[in-house]
């Protein structure tokens, strides 16, 4: 079994069983639609709010399609025949990851961008956040996964992949809603926050795939 093959697999399954990247995508709509509804609709307070809104949304929308990524692999077996391949876990793990973020989460930042307009950031604003978006969804998207691995097969995964991923990937939202708000104001400020971002990113998309091969290794045991 070859990683590329992984990787294939994982995408065909998000569009047949998933949605591809219509589900998260109108999840992240859907939830930055309600939220004029909780703090008001004052353009000063939407604009204020805007940044960390959508980067909580966003983090809401990868969050919506974690359980599927390791726990039906438990359920039919596909886990068991991974770990017989001889194929290293974390490579695995790297495959199924880029395939189901290619497959699904590539409009997130696009809907970022137009989320950031309508809460009333400058067109400037609203694309540095898009862009922090972009840096931060690859990280993002391996630390669930180490989540979705560590409860992969449980029952109430989702629940359980949320309160593991969500106090953890707080670091990483707040450099992405702090690059959109810098760039809001006018501070100097946004390059450097979207640095760190891109930096945090970089340092789980790293990491990650040792951390969810030890967790799915303990899960074969």
């Amino acid at each position: 079994m070859r990683a590329g093959a992984i990787f294939l697999r994982e995408a065909r399954l998000a569009f047949a069983g998933g949605g591809g990247p219509a589900a998260p995508a109108a999840f992240f709509i859907a939830s930055l639609t309600l939220v004029p509804l909780a703090i008001g609709q004052s353009p000063a307070t939407l604009q204020a709010a805007g940044p960390g809104v959508i980067c909580f949304a966003a983090l809401l929308a990868v969050l919506q399609g974690a359980e599927r990524l390791f726990g039906e692999d438990v359920v039919d077996g596909t886990l068991e025949a991974y770990g017989l391949s001889g194929l290293p876990l974390s490579v695995v793990a790297i495959a199924k990851v880029l395939g189901s973020v290619l497959a699904t989460l590539w409009p997130l930042p696009l809907v970022g961008l137009g989320g950031g307009i309508a809460f009333g950031l400058p067109v400037e604003a609203a694309g540095m956040l898009a862009l922090a978006l972009a840096a931060a969804i690859p990280g993002l998207a391996f630390l669930v996964a180490i989540a979705a691995a560590l409860s992969a097969g449980a029952r109430r995964g989702g629940l359980v992949i949320a309160l593991i991923a969500a106090p953890l990937a707080i670091p990483l939202m707040v450099f992405t809603a702090s690059a959109g708000r810098a760039a809001d104001i006018g501070n100097a400020a946004a390059s450097a926050n979207l640095l760190l971002t891109c930096a945090v990113s970089l340092f789980l998309t790293a990491l990650s795939p040792f951390a969810i091969s030890a967790a799915l290794k303990a899960r074969l045991e």
